[in-house]
């Protein structure tokens, strides 16, 4: 039998040749695939994240434009015997220690005279009138607590009138650059217990921390009203104001808003360890004389809302920091949502600005911004961006001259 010819013997299989073009075809293929399968993720989880960030943003936003726009500034213009419509918003260590160590992180602490809606000032003047009963009789409980309350109550009219005050405070968690924003709200002239048999009124006190109102009575005293904040800060326009100014604690020339207040210039604010000082500020012989009460026009309101803990970091450290670098490298840099041509970011206590990102690294780090301190990092910290809302509050007001 004759052989085959050479044709019908290779149709039988294909040559090594072939199958390798094959499968580096195939292999292109998968990779294009998986290329395109990553990168819908990537798009579909950075849009996730981006609404979450946004609807953060938002629920802080409404959350505390609802609260400063009752603040009450004397919007009648008619004097009054006494003054009931103070605003104070003091620079103050964060945890309000009563000896802080040098270099602590500030926070801002406003307490301020608010309009009260009835759903709000009622439970108020429920706990108030409890709180006096049972100063005189200890034994009260239950049913009987209760009979007394709804007595007491009766002719007593709601005014309207109270007292807030917003306190930021380090978030309970392993993670310290985490803040919250707690609040409290109570009555004109309510008191609360701050030790035994001692009550004070916390808006009579010029330094919160101080003895008079030690930072755990200002804690158990205000509830969360915002959590999972990276920043917090008020500034506050006056009648010399031309500008907000920057967003780097820097005062960039003058005319710029203010970072304390206190509208009766009764000398709380005179130095950095009264929480600031208030440049309008008149003495003491002021502090009861509401005939020169100042109050600010607007209050302009920075948060920094942190991204959900269920999202992966934003970015880690590769290496460990010294407080005095100028640049950090991350892991996978390239993932890093931070804008390649400088922003903002937090580790731990401490905010940081960079100038640029090349690759893994950040470079041009100014360091210890936003009221925090430059302090060593180790690798594997977590590096916050965040998402920054920024809005303005109007503050009803009669009287802004300063010189009146």
């Amino acid at each position: 039998m004759s052989p085959l010819p050479r044709a019908s013997r290779r149709s039988d299989g294909f040559t090594l040749i072939e199958l390798l073009v094959v499968m580096g075809i195939l292999t292109g293929f998968l990779l294009m695939l998986a290329q395109i399968v990553d990168g819908g993720l990537r798009l579909f989880g950075e849009g996730e994240l981006g609404q979450a960030l946004a609807d953060r943003a938002s629920t802080a936003q409404r959350r505390v434009t609802q609260e400063l726009a009752l603040l009450r500034g004397a919007p009648t213009g008619r004097e009054s015997p006494r003054v009931t419509d103070r605003l104070v918003v003091q620079e103050l260590p964060l945890g309000l220690p009563p000896r802080a160590e040098r270099g602590a992180s500030r926070i801002q602490v406003l307490r301020g005279a608010v309009r009260l809606p009835p759903d709000r000032e009622l439970p108020l003047l429920d706990a108030k009138i409890a709180a006096e009963l049972l100063r005189e009789q200890p034994t009260l409980a239950g049913a009987e607590l209760e009979k007394a309350i709804a007595t007491a109550r009766q002719g007593v009219p709601l005014r309207g009138l109270g007292n807030l005050m917003l306190l930021p405070w380090r978030q309970e968690g392993s993670d310290e650059a985490l803040l919250e924003l707690r609040a409290a709200w109570l009555l004109p002239g309510q008191v609360v217990p701050v030790g035994p048999d001692r009550f004070v009124d916390p808006f009579d006190v010029p330094l919160p921390g101080s003895p008079e109102l030690p930072a755990l009575a200002a804690w158990t005293l205000t509830q969360p009203l915002v959590g999972d904040l990276l920043h917090v800060e008020f500034l506050l326009w006056s009648q010399q104001t031309q500008k907000w100014g920057r967003d780097d604690g820097t005062t960039a020339g003058g005319g710029v808003a203010l970072r304390c207040w206190d509208s009766a210039r009764g000398g709380w604010l005179v130095d950095a360890a009264a929480g600031g000082e208030f440049p309008f500020d008149r003495g003491a012989a002021s502090a009861n004389d509401p005939r020169d009460d100042v109050h600010p026009h607007a209050i302009l309101v920075r948060l920094v809302v942190a991204q959900p803990a269920e999202y992966a970091p934003e970015g880690l450290l590769a290496a460990d920091l010294a407080n005095d670098d100028t640049s950090l490298r991350l892991y996978d840099g390239d993932r890093f949502p931070g804008p390649p041509g400088g922003g903002w970011i937090k580790v731990r206590s401490e905010w940081m600005a960079y100038a640029e990102r090349s690759g893994d690294e950040l470079r041009g780090l100014r360091r210890g911004l936003r009221g925090t301190a430059a302090k060593e990092h180790a690798s594997g910290a977590r590096v916050h961006v965040g998402r920054a809302v920024e809005f303005v509050v109007p503050v009803l007001h009669a009287k802004d001259d300063w010189n009146g």
